[in-house]
């Protein structure tokens, strides 16, 4: 068992820091490296070569599970001094320290600087045991691991690319800007108050029923368990009802996209600020709610928020009703629907491999970084 400085070489002296004001007035192609990532690029470098970036203070050391601790970086670039600039040398390459402190609690080589506030010394991290196998074992173990980072980038750019495929087809499908295959013809179109109708029950004395909330990226949620905490009224009396198959928003937020579909439990209840409808048959109803989720709905709802008789920043149904939306047949409505849901399956589907494959690969580092686990190395690798 080595120390970090007996076989690696900790080269802070061309660390600079630069305002976020500086850095823009020196625009250019290389990167310009904080603790966790590069926070942006300018128009010089004062690093050249590859080295393992770790962070030197902030509160990222509490998330070592599921952010990266260090950054694996080559060629022209620059750091910033909250960052540790960590080069190879012929005892241990950059590369083994990168894996061996990636997701590594580093807790009892800090120093508390405030609350959530903590230093890695270069002091300190010259200090922590590092095991250096072999150089033939370490280089087969650094291959293994860079094959599997690889497949997590190859599945990351899968995610990104399928992610940007349903935001096109949610921004234009829903809104005829693009029509799919075999679909002609113009569209209708309607107010809100034609294909749908306001529902105003209310819960009394049904107490047994979860409170709601709507967030806007997730759309309708339980309270309790979005915001880990109660966040409503102990009277609920007056909240009011929605059943599965409804629709509702906050009058006060729906510009920002907080707008949803319950179709999380039978029936549950949500603040007296909403504004809860259901549709009324004319119209599918998960083409209705991804029309209403688009960018161009949020503008048209931000500007009837804006022009509402209560000039309160709050939009009625009586307000949102009068808004017209397009109204193709009902066949293309659902053809439009299965369409980004299926390009959200498919985003969900890489997601799930993605998960599955970082758990993989954290098990496995776990094993071949502490030697619990040899790996076997071929013997003209090893002369």
């Amino acid at each position: 068992m080595e120390q970090v400085s007996d076989v690696l070489e900790i080269d802070n002296t061309k660390r600079k820091p630069i305002s976020a004001e500086d850095r823009a007035k020196m625009a250019g192609q290389f990167p310009y490296y904080g603790p966790t990532q590069a926070q942006g690029w300018i128009d010089h470098y004062t690093y050249d070569g590859r080295y393992c970036l770790i962070g030197e203070d902030g509160d990222h050391f509490l998330k070592y599970r599921t952010l990266s601790m260090t950054q694996l970086v080559d060629g022209k670039f620059n750091v910033n001094n909250h960052a540790h600039a960590i080069k190879g040398t012929k005892a241990c390459e950059a590369d083994w320290f990168y894996y061996c402190f990636q997701n590594r609690d580093l807790g009892q080589h800090l120093t508390r600087q405030g609350a959530k506030r903590y230093k890695l010394t270069k002091a300190s991290l010259e200090k922590i045991p590092l095991l250096v196998p072999p150089i033939t074992e370490r280089a087969k173990i650094i291959s293994i691991l860079s094959t599997w980072d690889r497949a997590i980038e190859t599945l990351e750019a899968l995610i990104a690319n399928a992610r940007a495929q349903k935001r096109a087809m949610m921004q234009s499908l829903p809104t005829g800007k693009k029509r799919l295959p075999g679909f002609s013809g113009t569209w209708a179109r309607a107010a809100i108050g034609d294909v749908a109708v306001e529902v105003s029950e209310r819960a009394g004395d049904q107490i047994d029923m979860p409170v709601l909330s709507c967030s806007k990226h997730d759309g309708i949620v339980l309270s309790l368990t979005y915001f880990k905490k109660k966040v409503y009224s102990d009277d609920i009396s007056n909240y009011k009802v929605m059943r599965r198959g409804a629709f509702g928003f906050p009058s006060n937020h729906v510009e920002e996209g907080s707008i949803g579909y319950q179709d999380i439990c039978d029936a549950g209840i949500v603040s007296p600020i909403y504004c809860v409808f259901r549709s009324n048959g004319s119209i599918d109803d998960s083409f209705l709610y991804k029309l209403l989720k688009t960018d161009r709905c949020r503008q048209i709802f931000a500007a009837a928020t804006n022009a509402s008789v209560d000039r309160r920043g709050s939009l009625r149904w009586k307000e949102f009703s009068k808004i017209e939306i397009p109204l193709p047949p009902f066949e293309e409505q659902k053809a439009i629907s299965e369409a980004i849901d299926a390009a959200d399956g498919g985003e969900r589907a890489y997601a799930r491999q993605l998960t599955a494959l970082k758990k993989e690969k954290s098990a496995l580092m776990q094993q071949l970084l502490t030697g619990k686990r040899r790996v076997k190395v071929d013997e003209r690798e090893a002369t």
